[in-house]
């Protein structure tokens, strides 16, 4: 093991930025591209690992061992858009005018109205299928209830795979002085971050107020300030 003494917060300042220890040295030495310590898991002959809580951390970046994050499946998704080419006639909603509906003289409701009666097969609360209480002559001149089977152009949807892509920021913050903007927008890379009034610009962990200065800014701007952090 390569040992560092551990600190009180547990990082490391290097060039004004802080850092957890091992994350620095395996970033220096084997990943350049690592981002946090979730993509680190120490291996066993370790004992001196970050997560071991001890007074002296270990920094050999071969002690310790890169977790991939997983690659999460395509998305699929439909290139037309599924609405129906048609809408059905106006006389299927005739079954939905209220039975108390008075008509003036001379207009009577279409004779096709369709009783609410159950599909068949209907199961009723007594356990009994319902088949053979429906009215014959009901039966006879009702449509054809039963569920069309879906087209061909449903079936034969035309899909292509769409990769998911992490974006590089999960989060920006903007800060304003009342209705003004004031500094650039802050893009949060790390898995957790700190929004403060101190003057640490190069951390990208921290969202530092410190540095930002405003012609503009009055008294009660400068009380709330205070309180950020």
């Amino acid at each position: 093991c390569v040992l560092l003494c551990r600190s009180l917060d547990g990082r490391l300042q290097v060039s004004h930025r802080k850092g957890l220890p091992h994350v620095i040295y395996c970033r220096l030495w084997r990943w350049p591209d690592l981002h946090s310590h979730h993509e680190l898991r120490a291996m066993e002959m370790c004992e001196f690992a970050f997560n071991m809580k001890k007074d002296e951390v270990c920094v050999n970046p071969y002690h310790y061992q890169r977790v991939e994050t997983p690659v999460l499946p395509p998305v699929l998704v439909p290139r037309h858009t599924e609405i129906p080419a048609e809408f059905p006639p106006l006389d299927d909603y005739s079954h939905s005018i209220p039975e108390n509906t008075n008509f003036p003289a001379g207009i009577e409701p279409q004779s096709n109205y369709i009783p609410e009666t159950p599909p068949p097969g209907y199961l009723s609360e007594d356990g009994e299928t319902s088949d053979h209480q429906m009215n014959p002559s009901m039966d006879a001149g009702s449509p054809n209830l039963s569920p069309n089977p879906m087209s061909p152009a449903h079936n034969n949807l035309d899909l292509q795979p769409v990769t998911y892509c992490e974006p590089a920021f999960w989060c920006s913050i903007s800060y304003y002085e009342l209705n003004q903007r004031v500094g650039e927008t802050f893009h949060a890379s790390q898995p957790s971050m700190t929004v403060d009034g101190f003057t640490d610009p190069s951390n990208s962990e921290r969202f530092c107020l410190g540095l930002l200065s405003n012609v503009n800014r009055n008294a009660a701007v400068e009380l709330t300030r205070r309180h950020i952090g």
